[in-house]
């Protein structure tokens, strides 16, 4: 008897043991194996996609980004941006982050995701960040430059706004500086724009010449939804003599978008940088 009652209570043993197993893999799951929070600097030309954030219908750059993670890392990941770019615009230093629960070193994360995006999109650095870390919420300053170009360019062309007509130089800077402060850019930014407050913090403001370009640079802490595109159309309408200074003065303070001029063309832009202190 005292043989059965042993082989008895070593058959329950693999139960008792399955059940503890389990809970010192959820244990160390939990305590060492929680998931790091990665930050990671991308360039890209926006040419071929409809913008930074995922569509249902149209191919964007968060969802090429978001599937080459899944194929690294065999995890189902999803990409915050400091920025949305829209359709065709370019990004210099657009900053991401998301999670990561396996061990793979930033910089095999680095390299391992390069070789599964397209030439077009590029990581440039990956690092591990604190978990308070935010892309989009901790940014304190956005810059983007827009590139005019005054003749024909091959080259270029997915690269700037070819503009044909004679802008008067003087008047752009003048119009620039007027964006410099806090100011309601209601008038800049997309009719049917979700965000209530259109009230934007303007640290920089101007056109500067860069090789054989034209280019308006713009800082603020925050952009509105078609914002940059608008600014420049109606500047470039009032240096080339369709508004007047005064006229862009009385559209700017109207808040209304359907006053101003045409927004520039996408290819134009680039989000240049973004700052965090």
């Amino acid at each position: 008897m005292g043989k059965n009652e042993s082989v008895k209570f070593r058959g329950k043993q693999p139960s008792s043991i399955s059940r503890f197993c389990k809970q010192q893999a959820e244990i160390r799951e939990q305590f060492f194996f929680m998931p790091r929070k990665i930050k990671m600097i991308l360039e890209y030309d926006g040419t071929s996609y409809h913008g930074w954030q995922r569509q249902e219908n149209s191919l964007s750059i968060q969802q090429v980004v978001e599937e080459a993670l899944e194929k690294l890392t065999r995890e189902k990941i999803g990409v915050i941006a400091a920025g949305r770019t829209d359709t065709g615009v370019h990004a210099r230093k657009q900053v991401i982050h998301f999670r990561l629960r396996g061990e793979l070193p930033t910089n095999k994360v680095r390299m391992g995701l390069n070789a599964y995006l397209p030439g077009d999109i590029v990581v440039k650095k990956a690092e591990e960040v604190p978990e308070k870390f935010n892309a989009r919420f901790d940014a304190r300053k956005r810059t983007y430059h827009y590139y005019l170009l005054f003749e024909p360019t091959a080259i270029y062309r997915n690269f700037c706004w070819q503009v044909y007509y004679r802008l008067n130089r003087e008047v752009l800077a003048q119009l620039a500086e007027q964006l410099i402060g806090e100011h309601d850019f209601g008038a800049f930014s997309r009719v049917n724009i979700e965000a209530k407050n259109k009230i934007c913090r303007v640290y920089e403001s101007r056109w500067f010449r860069e090789g054989d370009f034209f280019v308006y640079r713009i800082v603020a802490n925050r952009f509105l939804h078609g914002m940059v595109r608008s600014i420049v159309g109606t500047m470039v309408d009032v240096a080339r003599g369709r508004f007047t200074v005064e006229q862009f003065q009385h559209i700017f303070q109207s808040k209304d978008r359907r006053l101003a001029g045409t927004a520039a063309p996408p290819q134009g832009l680039f989000l240049q940088d973004i700052q965090y202190s």
